[in-house]
């Protein structure tokens, strides 16, 4: 009935974080609608964001002053949660300062002015309010494509010749593919005539946009397409810093990754003799890895055996009664051909942040009808063998990714639900992997080979990010060291180079946020022994939300304490 002097200026304190934060989320609602719908506000939700200097000046001011009055704030009469949400939010309004001063967003990155089109098909394929408000508002964003591909011309200077040659690529899926909105509209339409026509004409404007500026990035920016692709050891310090919460140098970071790349194929070389040991001596690794079953469903049956598989994890990590059942809707669809040349084959989209009605998708790429019965079978083969299926499911769905979205969209804080943790996120989606394994899930003894295999590419992307973002390596020796280590196509070398360089430390993050996850259970297994329940753990993890990994281990510590659990 009574509260000290101390709990009163705490509560005082966490509603000036609160209304801050309400003050953030204006500002992105103001300054960037696109953003906004994807954090879960949609208030804005017609209009696209303006991609000009002017606003991006307006934007840094306002993110700035945020800022100042959020460091006002006395953090230290505040509760242990509410401090955590202070350091998340503040390190969020340093990374988009950062990125808005630095990254060059509208001279540098010609994919930037291309983002609007996923975010309209999302909108049509999303329920989180009335259908044909999100029709109304998604037409409306078709229409101003052409207006944002002209910003792009008079904005756009000296990006790197990688991300200029993928960004033409990219238009030119979105000239071919386009006309697939049509379809996406046509619940919308099909009583009202007129809608069509509106729908058609914005469709065919967007094409003659598209060509337009696919045109204007060959002519004018691919000859003068000479930009560094590696953001420099300072601003790869910095987002270890503030994004990922780590207390650690870049030169940290790629010892880590250097050593997680020779340990991860040294496991592997021991996997491929215990699969084949003939083999593994002639030929190494890449020799058993070719004779992977190449078994897979039809291609009419991908997106049902993808189901099916869901369905099964669901079950069987319910019976063992390792992690919660993820009480949150999951549609698996095909994904839309306009964004094959920049998502992975299979995607898994969130439901939006802020969203109370939260529907997820797993966006899967199928082989197009077009291409040829021998490209169609090699994409199925290499993509859906039953194998790489099961390992697919339990890093995206069971007890991947979409178990830890739903855990993590259960905590009340409304800074977690919005913050972004890859460390965290993409850390556990490689333990999900792991758990499966250790909990009997695969069914084929190929997938523990599978799981070694994909956790030395991540380990030699961690080990490529850490060293071209460094300087320690040219975008074309980090091309090589995956030619060479990795047997990749130049292709397939550089498709990998260019996803390194558009986000930098996201790589790092996988192998670090596994081996992180890992060494906290295996302290708690050891320090509680027979006391130790897995499936608590797993919640307790998840269920902080989206903080550094840093603070997850900390609070989990806390808690445990709290509960009287003996640390010894």
């Amino acid at each position: 009935d009574v509260l000290t002097t101390e709990e009163m200026q705490g509560t005082l304190e966490n509603t000036k974080l609160n209304e801050v934060f309400e003050q953030y989320l204006a500002t992105v609602q103001m300054y960037d609608p696109e953003r906004a719908t994807r954090l879960g506000i949609h208030s804005a939700d017609p209009y696209l964001t303006s991609r000009t200097p002017e606003r991006a000046a307006k934007q840094l001011a306002a993110l700035r002053n945020l800022r100042s009055k959020l460091l006002q704030i006395k953090k230290a009469s505040m509760y242990p949660a509410s401090r955590l949400d202070y350091e998340v939010l503040n390190h969020m309004l340093e990374v988009d300062v950062y990125e808005l001063e630095n990254l060059g967003l509208l001279t540098k990155r010609p994919q930037y002015y291309l983002e609007p089109v996923f975010l309209i098909f999302q909108m049509m394929n999303k329920d989180y309010e009335d259908y044909s408000l999100r029709a109304s508002n998604a037409i409306s964003r078709l229409k101003m494509i052409p207006v944002v591909l002209e910003q792009a011309e008079r904005n756009l200077t000296r990006p790197p010749e990688l991300w200029t040659r993928q960004a033409i690529r990219q238009t030119k899926d979105c000239i071919e593919h386009i006309s697939d909105f049509v379809a996406v509209f046509s619940a919308y339409t099909r009583y009202d005539p007129l809608l069509k026509t509106q729908v058609d004409a914005a469709v065919e404007k967007a094409k003659l946009a598209f060509a337009r500026y696919a045109a204007f990035l060959e002519k004018d920016i691919l000859p003068v397409s000479d930009g560094d692709p590696a953001v420099g050891g300072t601003a790869y310090g910095f987002y270890l810093e503030r994004l990922h919460g780590l207390d650690m140098t870049p030169g940290a970071a790629y010892s880590i990754a250097k050593k997680a790349y020779k340990t991860s194929l040294k496991d592997l070389e021991k996997e491929a003799l215990t699969v084949d040991a003939l083999l593994a001596k002639e030929k190494g690794w890449k020799g058993v890895l070719e004779k992977l079953p190449k078994d897979h469903p039809p291609a009419g049956e991908v997106l049902k055996v993808f189901q099916d598989e869901m369905d099964r994890a669901y079950q069987h990590f319910d019976e063992h009664k390792v992690v919660e059942f993820p009480r949150q809707r999951l549609l698996i669809k095909q994904m839309p051909n306009f964004m094959a040349s920049v998502l992975p084959y299979v995607y898994y989209a969130p439901a939006f942040s802020l969203d109370d009605t939260r529907i997820s998708e797993l966006f899967i790429l199928l082989p197009p009808a077009a291409a040829s019965a021998e490209a169609r079978e090699r994409s199925l083969a290499a993509g859906f063998n039953y194998a790489q299926v099961e390992l697919l499911t339990a890093y995206t769905i069971m007890p991947g990714i979409h178990l830890r979205n739903f855990e993590a969209s259960s905590n009340r804080s409304r800074i977690r639900r919005v913050s972004r943790q890859p460390v965290v996120a993409n850390g556990w989606a490689c333990y999900a992997e792991l758990l499966a394994e250790e909990m009997g899930f695969y069914s084929s003894y190929w997938s523990r080979f599978l799981r070694c295999y994909v956790r030395l590419l991540r380990a030699a992307r961690a080990y490529a990010d850490t060293a071209m973002h460094t300087g320690r390596w040219t975008p074309a020796e980090a091309a090589k060291f995956f030619q060479d280590k990795l047997y990749m196509s130049k292709t397939q070398a550089e498709n990998e180079v260019l996803k390194i360089s558009l986000v930098p430390t996201e790589a790092f993050s996988f192998v670090y946020g596994l081996d992180r996850i890992l060494e906290m259970r295996r302290y708690y297994e050891r320090t509680e022994a027979k006391y130790f329940d897995l499936r608590k753990f797993h919640t307790l993890f998840l269920k902080m939300g989206e903080i550094p990994i840093d603070s997850i281990e900390a609070e989990v510590r806390r808690q445990k304490k709290e509960d009287k659990k003996i640390i010894r």
